[in-house]
């Protein structure tokens, strides 16, 4: 591709990476931007283009329209063998031993948190139970329990190094569980151990088997440790006593004095674990409004940044597409624009991921009232990808995610959703590249509802597809093939 550009358009090697990159991601305007530079040039860029260089006008478009469909999923022979056999194993492990599979994939991005909350996020859907950590139980990357579910890796925890869970894991083996709190601070007081893991590990449940209050614990630790340290200090290891012996170490941990005060609401134990892993493990805010994030159509967060990040660009969202998210705001800061105006930047967070919202001024003034902190909304707005920088939501829409659910219980949970009713939908061909794109984004409006394609070369219909006739899904399928080739009977 970047040797068609070069040769026959005139670019540079550089300018016709950047094409490459534009194609790769789907950035549509810019590329129907280039074709107007490869086909007639741009003395600006010092690019000539093809009629400059002798190539026919037409000839130069149908080459370009070529390099657009390849280029969206192109790859070499040797590359495209050695993915296929990757993926062939890759899929028998999953398929025969999903519980391993899954555990190991988590190990495999325990410094990425979308992706660990993206994988976690699957697991939960299959129906394995992922546990939080435990101190007697955890290894240091993500593990398959004995019940067949995956225990939480104590490596994954902020804070604490590889290291240090290799410590834990050897004193546990070597002598067994730790029988208390005090047990544990005492026997890896010489590995490391400080108060800034101790109160991770405290905040985050893994010692919550301890059957103890975490408000406790983080309430008595530093004194435990400082009395650990104390009684240290006063019986050396290797110091002689009185009678020319050498006194033993501090083998009785020291007694644990707790206080009777109230445990943390279940949200604030909630926000522990988000602060010191980055996910929520005993729950999510977002649990008691799934049926109705379903509902709305919304896509999960996880699944847009995982098709963006992918090696090759993505395959079902691209820039500027209109997608519905759900979930709750962790923060919200706000700036003055240039011309005046007050904007936010809005971080919205799904079970499986977060994404920042660019709010503008309109927005924000008709929707400010419920744009706050631990909010949960459903937002309508456009994907936005710059550059190499995560995906955005150019916001159009907010609505309270608890009225949407309301709604759902009484009807329709959208204004403009048709009920009972069929979509169909006129394409030349079973080949056309846009009925395979017309698939993936089916994927993102789960529903009961059919659609139906009718190919016009032979005449036949596609098998009905369950989806949900959303606004936003026909508005997408108008635009992508002409509104005269949907119809909503």
């Amino acid at each position: 591709v970047i040797r068609i550009f070069q040769e026959l358009g005139g670019y540079s090697l550089g300018q016709a990476d950047m094409v490459r990159r534009a194609i790769s991601k789907k950035k549509k305007d810019q590329i129907e931007k280039e074709r107007k530079t490869f086909v007639y040039g741009d003395p600006e860029r010092n690019i000539p283009g093809c009629i400059a260089r002798g190539i026919p006008e037409q000839v130069g478009q149908d080459i370009y329209d070529e390099i657009y469909d390849f280029a969206n999923y192109a790859f070499n022979k040797a590359h495209a063998v050695s993915y296929a056999v990757v993926a062939y194993q890759t899929a028998w492990f999953k398929y025969h031993h999903t519980r391993e599979y899954m555990a190991a994939l988590l190990t495999s991005v325990l410094d990425s948190t979308d992706k660990v909350a993206e994988y976690i996020n699957e697991c939960r859907e299959r129906d394995i139970p992922v546990l939080p950590p435990d101190i007697n139980q955890s290894e240091g990357g993500f593990a398959v329990a004995e019940d067949g579910s995956i225990r939480f890796g104590l490596a994954a925890v902020k804070g604490i190094g590889w290291g240090f869970v290799g410590d834990v894991v050897a004193e546990r083996e070597k002598n067994g569980p730790f029988r208390s709190f005090p047990d544990f601070c005492q026997r890896l007081f010489d590995h490391d151990l400080n108060k800034r893991v101790l109160e991770s590990l405290i905040r985050c449940g893994a010692f919550d088997c301890m059957g103890h209050r975490r408000s406790q614990l983080l309430d008595a630790y530093e004194s435990l440790v400082d009395t650990i340290a104390q009684n240290r200090r006063k019986n050396l290891e290797g110091q002689f006593d009185l009678f020319g012996g050498t006194s033993g170490g501090q083998d009785t941990p020291p007694e644990l004095h707790l206080k009777d005060i109230p445990e943390f609401s279940q949200r604030e134990k909630m926000n522990m674990e988000k602060e010191t892993t980055g996910l929520y493990l005993s729950g999510h805010p977002m649990d008691e409004y799934r049926g109705a994030a379903r509902a709305v159509g919304a896509a999960p967060i996880g699944s847009i940044l995982s098709d963006f990040s992918g090696e090759n660009g993505p395959e079902r969202f691209a820039d500027g597409q209109k997608v519905v998210l759900a979930g709750i705001i962790t923060s919200m800061k706000t700036k003055t624009t240039r011309n005046n105006s007050l904007m936010a930047y809005v971080t919205l967070e799904d079970d499986g991921g977060s994404m920042e919202l660019l709010v503008f001024s309109r927005v924000l003034g008709e929707y400010g009232s419920i744009i706050r902190e631990d909010q949960a909304v459903m937002v309508e707005g456009r994907l936005s990808v710059r550059d190499e920088k995560a995906p955005q939501l150019m916001c159009d829409r907010v609505r309270l995610l608890d009225q949407a659910a309301a709604e759902q219980e009484r009807g329709p949970v959208l204004e403009g959703r048709p009920q009972g009713k069929k979509l169909f939908l006129r394409l030349p061909s079973q080949s056309d590249p846009r009925w395979r794109k017309i698939q993936l984004i089916l994927l993102m409006f789960p529903g009961r509802e059919p659609l139906k394609a009718k190919f016009e070369d032979s005449g036949i219909w596609s098998p009905p597809q369950p989806c949900q006739i959303h606004p936003l899904l026909v508005e997408e399928l108008q635009t992508m093939l002409g509104s005269e080739n949907v119809v909503i009977k």
